[in-house]
């Protein structure tokens, strides 16, 4: 009888024991990927409101210059407002926009989902 006792415990993992450790694993990697996803997106948005901001103080500088017209982002790049390794665009490819509201100039990108007039897009000064 102590023999079949013996046996029965040294069987090795159960089916049950197996698929508990795979969905621990899996649960654990998945947790890690979502994390890491929010970190890049987060980080997106950041480097583009950067670069947002790069571009609004290129185009003060021009209109302090230029008293008439709002800049394009030629003309800043042109002009050597805009350095030449200046990111044109965003984070996801989208050109960024410079538009001129009375004494406020704004530049803006379709952000993540590639549509202007949207609640993800990328706005300076907000």
């Amino acid at each position: 009888m102590n023999r079949r006792r013996s046996r029965s415990h040294s069987r090795g993992v159960t089916p049950i024991g197996a698929a508990l450790v795979v969905f621990v694993f899996g649960a654990g990697a998945s947790c890690l990927w979502w994390a890491q996803s929010a970190n890049a997106a987060r980080d997106a948005q950041s480097s583009s409101r950067t670069d947002a901001g790069q571009i609004q103080a290129a185009a003060e500088s021009f209109r302090a210059q230029h008293s008439d017209g709002c800049p394009t982002l030629t003309e800043l790049a042109e002009e050597r407002f805009l350095s030449e390794d200046a990111r044109q665009d965003d984070a996801w490819g989208n050109r960024f926009h410079v538009r001129c509201d009375d004494d406020q100039i704004v530049v803006s990108s379709a952000g993540p989902d590639g549509v202007l007039n949207t609640a993800d897009d990328i706005r300076v000064p907000r």
